[in-house]
């Protein structure tokens, strides 16, 4: 299979590692995304796991402490009476979605970052695919890599498959210095906090500040379990009246959402309430996850949530979609008459990692959304991608 050109379509975290790493082993790489601006996680945070920062640390002069502040325990406790349930050391950092993207955003450039690109149509023969562009234009490339999210339209257009609600969202909302009261600030600010409940459950964990500002924020998820009809399209419905399919951002959240957001913060106990209640551009998204048969189509590859979708629990989606892109890598770079050979295995892999971490995430939801037991540093519900092979039960060492 010869290969010079590569297309990658999506240009979020995922995507751009993939563009990097392909563009570092000597292709010619183009970046499509949908968006007409530079993305924006809109400052929500992300447990660093090895694999989303490897790039960054291995290739370029990215100092791990200027993208990201540390924690030492895990707490956790009653959201509703404050009752602690149990601490146990665990050190990890945490880092914002806009400062990883940024980063590799500026490692990439833009003069092959091609923003307004949403794809409607691929095609492809024997040497080449072809995409075609919701503003008229196509492009052409030897080899195209997917990762276009959760709602992969290229998925869609391959397989028709769509992620399937889990039948729960989750509210998302940052806090800055001075927002909370100083004893709720240091119950948050050197943990990473599960407020557990009978009917969900929240996390909260410190993220690095804005640039040019001083100090850390905390970073929160409230889950709500939300049945699929009349019910989660009232939530989903934006201040405009146009009921969106996957995120309702501050900028178009109702009145009506936001106060039934604070109504039932006032039931929770008294740090986690004061955290929903300052929250700063709170949103709502729904949490959803999607399994695929395959992952190679000729010369099209599924990537990170194109390919597999997961629901957020173990902290390593983004994680996973940066693995995808090193070991992706390490298969184009195979002399061309053993390509075909190297993207079976990059698919039988990619897949076997991607169900075991997609079995791991919907395991804990299941404890997490229910009130189900859920102890104080299990070993099966530690953060990151399984290892292929571990058992996922709870009580294994």
């Amino acid at each position: 299979m010869e290969i010079s050109r590569i297309a990658v379509v999506g240009g979020s975290i995922g995507g751009l590692t993939t563009a990097l790493l392909l563009r570092d082993a000597g292709f010619e790489v183009d970046v499509y995304e949908r968006s007409t601006k530079p993305l924006s996680g809109f400052g929500t945070g992300i447990v660093v796991q090895p694999e989303l920062v490897k790039y960054l640390v291995e290739r370029t002069d990215t100092e791990l402490d200027a993208i990201s502040v540390p924690s030492s325990k895990m707490r956790y406790t009653d959201a509703h009476t404050g009752v602690e349930l149990g601490t146990v050391d665990a050190a990890w950092r945490f880092t914002s979605y806009d400062g990883i993207y940024r980063r590799l955003h500026e490692v990439f450039g833009n003069e092959r970052y091609h923003l307004g690109k949403t794809v409607v149509g691929i095609g492809q023969s024997a040497d080449h695919v072809e995409l075609r562009f919701a503003d008229g234009t196509d492009a052409g490339a030897d080899f195209v890599v997917a990762a276009d999210g959760g709602s992969s339209v290229i998925r869609q257009r391959l397989v028709g498959r769509k992620s399937d609600y889990a039948g729960y969202v989750t509210w998302r909302g940052l806090v800055s210095p001075g927002a909370i009261d100083q004893s709720a600030w240091d119950y948050f600010d050197d943990a990473f906090t599960y407020g557990l409940l009978s009917d969900g459950h929240l996390i909260a964990y410190p993220i690095p500040p804005r640039d040019g500002d001083a100090g850390r924020r905390l970073n929160f998820q409230w889950y709500w379990n939300v049945p699929d009809g009349a019910q989660l399209d009232e939530l989903m419905t934006d201040c405009n009246g146009i009921r969106l399919p996957t995120s309702v951002h501050a900028h178009h959240l109702c009145v009506r959402q936001r106060t039934t957001l604070d109504t039932r913060a006032d039931e929770l106990a008294q740090p986690f309430a004061e955290l929903v209640h300052a929250a700063e551009n709170a949103f709502v998204t729904i949490v959803s996850d999607a399994d695929v048969d395959a992952t190679v189509y000729g010369r099209i590859a599924l990537l990170g949530d194109a390919a597999i979708t997961p629901r957020p629990h173990a902290a390593a989606g983004a994680a996973k979609a940066a693995n995808d892109a090193w070991t992706l890598a390490d298969a184009l770079s195979s002399k061309p008459e053993h390509r075909v050979e190297s993207l079976a295995e990059w698919e039988r892999t990619q897949l076997a990692v991607g169900r075991a971490y997609l079995a791991k995430v919907r395991q804990m939801a299941g404890r997490l959304q229910t009130g189900g037991d859920f102890p104080p540093g299990e070993p099966a519900f530690r953060f990151g991608l399984p290892k292929i092979g571990e058992p996922v039960s709870v009580g294994q060492p």
